[in-house]
């Protein structure tokens, strides 16, 4: 298996519950095959063995836009339209930087919460603001 598939792997999820309906704990934690420390080091990891790597405050960055989003007091389908430019923005970003598994690890979350509706969509939500709180909650200091 290529290194860059491997990599991908690990940074795109399919859901963010399990077959129960659980979030995967995985997800929030460091337990687990593809656990949150895992995801962190790769997300980390330099492309070009330079130093392009995500920073911590790159990452609170976007975990700050996206809280602004799931605590405003707008409709499910404003959300969505904030959530697709926070997508845009960390695409941007991702690539002005340099730090692409980044883009590709947030438009995964969020491109997953923008296929539901109603209460499937304040569930995923909800899935990823733990998800993203913990993420930052890992990352170590710069």
């Amino acid at each position: 298996m290529y290194d860059a598939q491997l990599k991908a792997e690990k940074i795109v999820i399919n859901d963010f519950f399990d077959n129960h309906g659980n979030l995967k704990p995985e997800l929030i934690s460091d337990f687990g095959e593809n656990n949150l420390k895992e995801l962190i080091e790769v997300l980390r990891e330099s492309i070009r063995k330079v130093n392009e790597t995500l920073r911590g405050t790159q990452l609170r960055k976007f975990y700050d836009s996206f809280l602004r989003i799931y605590y405003s007091k707008i409709d499910e389908n404003e959300k969505k339209v904030q959530l697709l430019m926070l997508k845009s923005q960390a695409e941007y970003s991702s690539n002005r930087l340099k730090i692409p598994r980044f883009g590709i690890f947030l438009d995964n979350r969020i491109s997953i919460v923008l296929k539901k509706n109603g209460e499937d969509f304040k569930k995923y939500l909800d899935a990823l603001k733990l998800h993203f709180e913990a993420l930052v909650g890992y990352f170590p200091k710069n």
